[in-house]
């Protein structure tokens, strides 16, 4: 469906002389790609909405946006794999934070787990070759963001926010441990 609309909408762009056939697939993959990430955050700022979870939501989504844009991750097959993952992943990061915001002992296991995760990730990194400035550049933003939760956790400053950007940047991690090879006929981010 998707990919049926931004075909019918390319090619009116390249019938009235917006773009030119050459950028043809270009355009396709960039609007395709902009439309599938757009309802998937749709749904989960709904979502965050009907929970109260709004200023939760948009720190889980930056955090795992901010990380997944710089370092990379495993990528779904199709689009309905991608958006049944990312929105079930976010659903059960929202109900735990709604149930465990306070729980000190959540936090520091959570801070473990992004730390050990981080490790793994490095690790990979290590093995292949030519890491690229924007891996460096996601893995120093990954490094002081986990130093800031742990100074922020050592003080006892928990808030349902500063679990859902921990909860983010665990699931971004394990993304990343776990990446493969994206599928060359779906891959929009």
């Amino acid at each position: 469906m998707i990919e049926m609309l931004v075909n019918m909408m390319s090619k009116r762009m390249v019938h009235h002389k917006v773009i030119m056939q050459k950028e043809l697939s270009i355009i396709q993959y960039g609007l395709q790609a902009m439309i599938e990430t757009l309802l998937i955050f749709c749904t989960m700022i709904i979502f965050s909405i009907f929970m109260g979870r709004f200023l939760e939501a948009l720190a889980w989504v930056g955090t795992v946006f901010l990380i997944r844009s710089l370092r990379g991750g495993r990528h779904a097959g199709t689009f309905l794999q991608c958006y049944f993952i990312s929105v079930g992943t976010f659903v059960f990061c929202m109900i735990a934070i709604h149930f465990f915001q306070h729980q000190f002992i959540l936090y520091r296991i959570i801070w473990g787990a992004a730390l050990l995760l981080l490790v793994c990730s490095l690790v990979s990194l290590g093995t292949r070759s030519g890491q690229e400035n924007a891996q460096k550049i996601g893995t120093l933003i990954n490094c002081l963001l986990l130093l800031a939760y742990g100074f922020l956790i050592f003080l006892q400053n928990t808030n349902p926010i500063l679990l859902a950007s921990l909860l983010g940047l665990t699931v971004s991690q394990l993304s990343n441990v776990w990446k493969r090879e994206p599928n060359p006929e779906y891959c929009p981010n």
